[in-house]
């Protein structure tokens, strides 16, 4: 977290098929959240907050039924929740503020 990272989360993120926990909290990453994180089918932890990210969530996010906490809090997301999300039985910790 807090890199200084910029610009797009690229499409290929979503081949990082064992990865338990990303953090990209406080970076500068902008445009759309790439549909790609559906295929982190290992993932637990998922955090995207205080960025420019922007649109709307992906519904394949929908699918990752490991998926404990996801943090999109502080972007500029202009969506409803996918009903996808329904499907994350796992969720404990969802964070969607200031977007």
């Amino acid at each position: 977290s807090k890199n200084n990272f910029q610009g797009a989360i690229p499409e290929t993120i979503g081949d990082l098929s064992s990865v338990k926990y990303l953090n990209l909290l406080g970076n500068n990453l902008t445009e759309s959240i790439p549909s790609s994180l559906g295929k982190l089918s290992e993932i637990d932890a998922l955090i995207l907050g205080e960025n420019a990210l922007q649109g709307e969530l992906p519904a394949s996010i929908g699918t990752l039924r490991t998926l404990q906490l996801l943090d999109v809090g502080s972007n500029e997301l202009i969506s409803t929740i996918p009903s996808s999300f329904s499907n994350l039985e796992s969720l404990k910790y969802l964070v969607l503020e200031s977007n």
